[in-house]
């Protein structure tokens, strides 16, 4: 049996979406989602709003953070600079976990303002506050490509990170991330539930990256993932561990909404069955 009752991947303006967690929900909500996260990259700041809004919805919220962390394995055939781990917590996050997730958002202002000294150095001067401006939460690379619009040095986003902040771009800077090993401990050790997010996303043979995840003790697999092929989908869904389901909506045209993604129940981990 398949359902399109659960999404579990999608962000709010607290990092680089578009809309609120209430608007988020909102959405989800129309399109018949009734198990939602709000997974938004290395902050928890809208699980409140996210929690009150699915309340008065009658769907059923998930505490959810999408996790950056180092590459964990080098493919020949991609270059990702990073690792997404999605995290989810059946009780909340307790203060422990909040306290490490703060520090992982913190380290995010040096980079972003090393990235900015780049830019200006390659002729075109953005302030600080003007990046901030487009974050309500975690400030991130989105919020700098908003910026470069604002300031006509791009017609719009997708030219941003395709000419300037990409992984290759010449106005692009790295910052310190804690390995997939590190994060995926703290998460057990609070209570939490693992899902390497958009699996297919890292260039890694599904016979190599599964025995590495079983390794980890990473819980799940993001199999269901908007940017994954059905035979990718399927291929994941065959490796013996369970599957999480996710649009990865920032609320942006080309994903705009939560939802409309079918997961098989007799591999999505028991926790999400709505």
């Amino acid at each position: 049996m398949w359902t399109e009752a659960v999404d579990l991947h999608s962000h709010s303006h607290h990092s680089d979406g578009m809309w609120s967690p209430t608007e988020m929900a909102t959405r989800a909500h129309a399109n018949g989602v009734k198990v939602w996260a709000l997974t938004d990259h290395d902050t928890i700041e809208g699980w409140d709003e996210a929690s009150s809004a699915c309340d008065s919805l009658g769907i059923r919220f998930v505490a959810g953070v999408e996790i950056s962390c180092s590459v964990e394995m080098v493919s020949t055939t991609h270059n990702p600079t990073s690792w997404h781990l999605l995290a989810y917590f059946p009780n909340g996050a307790n203060e422990k976990f909040s306290t490490w997730l703060k520090s992982l958002k913190d380290a995010r202002v040096p980079r972003m303002k090393r990235m900015l000294e780049a830019l200006s150095e390659l002729g075109h001067d953005i302030e600080f506050d003007e990046v901030q401006s487009h974050a309500e939460g975690s400030v991130g690379r989105p919020h700098l490509a908003r910026a470069m619009v604002d300031h006509g040095i791009v017609e719009n986003m997708n030219q941003a990170f395709d000419e300037w902040i990409g992984d290759d771009g010449p106005a692009f800077r790295s910052h310190p991330l804690p390995s997939v090993s590190e994060a995926v401990e703290m998460v057990h050790s609070c209570g939490g539930i693992t899902s390497l997010a958009h699996a297919g996303y890292y260039g890694i043979a599904l016979d190599i990256l599964i025995p590495h995840l079983k390794v980890l003790r990473i819980d799940c697999i993001e199999a269901f993932h908007n940017s994954h092929l059905d035979s990718v989908r399927y291929a994941m869904m065959t490796q013996g561990m369970p599957v999480t389901v996710g649009g990865d909506s920032h609320g942006t045209e080309n994903r705009p909404s939560p939802g409309r993604m079918s997961v098989p129940l007799n591999h999505l981990h028991p926790y999400f069955h709505p």
